[in-house]
């Protein structure tokens, strides 16, 4: 839709000058304002994320990694000037007896209780789903056949395996126990094995994996909730 509007205007613009002018696109920088209110929202506790454990293909993974993702947002707000977050080693510290449970995610009261307790605007928590779905691939390509000196059509078969993580974000204002923001990021990636190396990557680590795809996700949602510059094309006439 975007592509088809820019040829649009494209189009008029040529129509109205005349099919004699030349046209130069070029991109200019254009600042996107925060998608909350950055004014109210400038500090925050980030709370460990918690597995959905009731997802059945969710995958079994070490308790740490809820929070390692929180680690990763703590970091990318905290390289944003707007923000101001509780540290991941002051976090520990104040959830020293506290386990993050799934059920933290409507305790609002709780949540409220916990940002008074961090003297934050704004507590920030969620949950993730991370699985694997594995799929048998054909690879068609062309070989050189010395018998019929010729390329000749071939094909590879190979196992196909796709890591996902679905990320949700929750935003909760501490004065008053309500939900501001809550989205869910979902990001992929593919490896392709042989047999042997397939086998092998069921038991293999996927630390690396979840590491990569959760600070893709973060990333969105960092830019989502911070002013920040996108690229937007200009049409000049000469």
């Amino acid at each position: 839709m975007q592509i088809a509007k820019k040829i649009g205007i494209l189009l008029g613009v040529l129509t109205f000058c005349g099919c004699s002018s030349a046209v130069t696109r070029v991109s200019i920088p254009v600042k996107v304002q925060s998608e909350i209110d950055i004014t109210r929202y400038s500090n925050f506790a980030v709370l460990p994320f918690v597995s959905e454990k009731q997802i059945e293909r969710n995958e079994k993974l070490p308790p740490e990694v809820g929070g390692e993702i929180a680690s990763i947002l703590r970091r990318g707000l905290a390289r944003q000037k707007h923000f101001e977050v509780v540290n991941t080693q002051e976090t520990s510290r104040l959830l020293t007896g506290e386990t993050v449970e799934e059920d933290w995610l409507s305790d609002m009261k709780h949540l409220s209780q916990l940002g008074e307790y961090f003297e934050v605007k704004a507590v920030i928590i969620g949950s993730f789903r991370f699985y694997s779905d594995s799929r048998p691939r054909r690879y068609y390509g062309e070989r050189y056949s010395v018998q019929r000196q010729r390329y000749v059509l071939d094909y590879q078969d190979y196992m196909q395996k796709t890591y996902l993580l679905s990320l949700r974000v929750m935003i909760i204002d501490v004065e008053t126990e309500q939900v501001v923001w809550d989205e869910s990021y979902r990001r992929s990636t593919a490896e392709a094995h042989t047999i042997g190396s397939f086998i092998f990557s069921q038991v293999g680590p996927q630390a690396n994996t979840i590491r990569e795809l959760g600070r893709r996700a973060v990333s969105e949602f960092t830019r989502q909730i911070s002013p920040h510059y996108e690229s937007e094309d200009r049409y000049l006439v000469n």
